[in-house]
């Protein structure tokens, strides 16, 4: 489960029953796969030698003779929640190696890895305790990955883009605003603004039937305890007065391992973000995605790119497409649908290795 989902669900007691779904069959090498894995450790810095660890992954090199230059290379960042190299998140497949065999078959060096938690990845150094990671936390991360691409021999390092998913679309373009070297970002089903006014209309949209009583409560203690977070303070528990107290204190204690993730995103100034690259950046979306939105979120990144430097950003948005850019056959998009058994959609996949190989080319 994604962490914006775990960040109304919490609060709402929403249920999401993946555990009776069926675990999808491991990841594989393609068949047709013209590139090959290696299996790779990302040590991360440490204060002492006892804190180190690594990011473990997978690299992926096309097969044939290195071009002199080098191979252009991805890197991917996933989104929210531990996911694996592959994208598996238990029982559920978010399409994630559908998307990158593609990039290695069209001639590009792959970097993906697993997650914090998941895999063969750690939850970071010894004693670090879910609560203690921060948005900042996986920021470094990705950052570490960069770094790494950028010491392979095989790697073309005028050459290295960034594809970033949901909140790696934005950890993308943090990347991409450290380091003009980057040629280029793309961003999936990523936020044009804060997590903080995503995660409120999230919660707004999934209480949409209820009486309006019963959500004006609900918002009002979800804005407390967002503000909360927000201002580094303890909410105001009597917000609902003396009689819900304790019930909202209970529910304050589940948003406890979030909260450092919450304010670090809560204090981004995502637009400034944007508005601070150079490269050609590619913004794809789908129509249907119900945890961000083609206006407020694809088309604010476009407009968030052209109040800066940036001359060179694409936006391509697909009818009935979700958040993991797999088509929803005219349903209406929600989590359910995440666990079934569907592929990415080709035109997706087609749209992003031809705009890659299009600026890895100029």
């Amino acid at each position: 489960m994604s962490r914006l989902a775990i960040a109304f669900s919490l609060l709402l007691g929403l249920a999401i029953a993946s555990n009776a779904q069926e675990v999808p069959a491991p990841y594989k090498l393609p068949d047709n796969a013209a590139f090959t894995e290696e299996d790779v450790n990302i040590n991360v810095t440490a204060d002492a030698p006892d804190k180190a660890w690594a990011i473990a992954g997978t690299l992926n090199i096309p097969k044939g003779d290195k071009p002199e230059a080098g191979w252009p290379a991805v890197l991917y960042i996933s989104g929210s929640g531990s996911q694996d190299r592959h994208g598996f998140q238990g029982a559920l497949d978010l399409g994630t190696w559908q998307i990158l065999d593609a990039i290695a078959n069209a001639g590009f060096v792959v970097l993906r890895t697993d997650d914090r938690g998941l895999g063969k990845t750690p939850l970071g150094a010894p004693g670090t305790k879910p609560e203690d990671l921060g948005y900042d936390d996986l920021v470094s991360d990705a950052r570490h990955g960069l770094k790494y691409l950028q010491g392979r021999a095989e790697v073309n390092k005028k050459k290295i883009f960034i594809v970033g998913h949901s909140e790696g679309g934005l950890t993308a373009p943090i990347l991409a605003s450290e380091d003009s070297s980057v040629a280029g970002v793309v961003c999936l089903a990523a936020m044009g603004r804060n997590l903080y006014d995503v995660t409120f209309e999230q919660v707004q949209d999934s209480i949409a039937k209820q009486p309006k009583a019963a959500q004006d409560q609900t918002l009002k203690v979800q804005k407390e305890f967002q503000d909360a977070v927000k201002e580094g303070r303890e909410p105001d528990f009597n917000i609902l007065g003396p009689l819900a107290a304790a019930q909202l204190k209970a529910n304050w204690k589940q948003v406890v391992p979030i909260k450092k993730w919450w304010r670090e995103h809560f204090l981004k100034d995502v637009p400034a973000i944007h508005a601070k690259l150079t490269c050609p950046v590619l913004v794809l979306q789908g129509e249907a995605d119900f945890q961000v939105k083609p206006d407020k979120d694809a088309r604010q990144i476009i407009r968030n790119l052209m109040a800066g430097p940036c001359k060179a950003a694409t936006l391509k948005v697909y009818a009935d497409l979700d958040h993991l850019f797999k088509p929803c056959g005219g349903r209406k998009s929600e989590m359910k649908l995440y666990f079934e058994k569907r592929d990415v959609d080709p035109r997706v996949i087609k749209d992003l290795t031809g705009w890659l190989k299009g600026v890895a080319a100029e």
